[in-house]
């Protein structure tokens, strides 16, 4: 069954980024369907290959093999229920490559290692929340990064190949806000509910993560108050937001791959 949901992730998710950039680089486009069917089954195994892999450890563990494949199913999965938007048209070859990329990582890396979440509920709720949180920032970053790129293309019109196709500059600031307020608002419940269930949020093994998270935290929320308050817009709002989202994988992840897998 591992291998069987594998493949079908694999080559879901291949075969779609496949069709969207002939769709892309070619006059002629292809059908839909033939980049929506194969990476429904690609999301629906991935998110069946990432039950299936925990429940062998009774759902104890999880480590940043895990971690990265759970961002990517959000992702993916919100890239999927978007499919009729040109906003997310350039975005989806990088993000189903990444989302099969993590299914491999997740299979073969042993259950067992990372952090034990067996201890509670309160535990476990803050980690969904954090990558909730974190899958909807990443994906925010990269329409910040699509925002940036597709203002560069505007100032030089001039014989650029995929003008026709590029997404309207208006759509993409749009979706890019509304994903970066809604991941600032989740990513204060995560460390709330931090504050709350863990025992020490700034411990040795914890303080670092805590501080970073919540530097990141508060970046995301100047970038709102001042698109909100002045305006702000372009250059400076997507450098801002590429800093958070540095720190906060560095808060994330950094930590969990020197345990998993330097320490381990």
């Amino acid at each position: 069954m591992l291998s069987i949901l594998l493949l079908i992730s694999l080559l879901g998710y291949s075969a779609s980024a496949f069709v969207i950039l002939q769709n892309i680089l070619k006059d002629k486009a292809l059908h839909s369907a033939y980049q929506v069917i194969p990476a429904t089954l690609a999301v629906i195994a991935h998110g069946w290959l990432i039950l299936y892999q925990l429940s062998y450890d009774h759902f104890n563990h999880i480590n940043i093999s895990s971690s990265l494949a759970i961002v990517a199913f959000l992702i993916a999965t919100l890239t999927l229920l978007k499919n009729n938007q040109a906003s997310n048209l350039f975005l989806k070859p990088v993000i189903y490559l990444f989302a099969a990329l993590t299914t491999l990582l997740l299979v073969f890396t042993p259950v067992d290692w990372g952090n034990n979440i067996s201890t509670g509920h309160g535990l476990v709720f803050h980690i969904t929340l954090s990558l909730v949180a974190y899958g909807i920032l990443a994906l925010a970053t990269l329409y910040a990064l699509q925002t940036s790129y597709l203002n560069r293309v505007l100032k030089n019109r001039k014989g650029h190949a995929l003008l026709d196709k590029l997404p309207p500059l208006m759509t993409v600031e749009k979706y890019f806000f509304n994903l970066l307020v809604l991941g600032t608002f989740v990513l204060f419940l995560a460390l709330g509910s931090g504050f709350i269930f863990l025992d020490d949020m700034f411990a040795q093994q914890q303080a670092h993560k805590t501080i970073l998270t919540s530097v990141a935290a508060l970046i995301y929320l100047l970038a709102i108050v001042l698109h909100r308050v002045s305006g702000l817009r372009g250059r400076l709002l997507v450098i801002l937001t590429v800093i958070a989202s540095t720190l906060l994988t560095l808060g994330y992840f950094g930590s969990r791959f020197v345990k998993d897998f330097l320490l381990s």
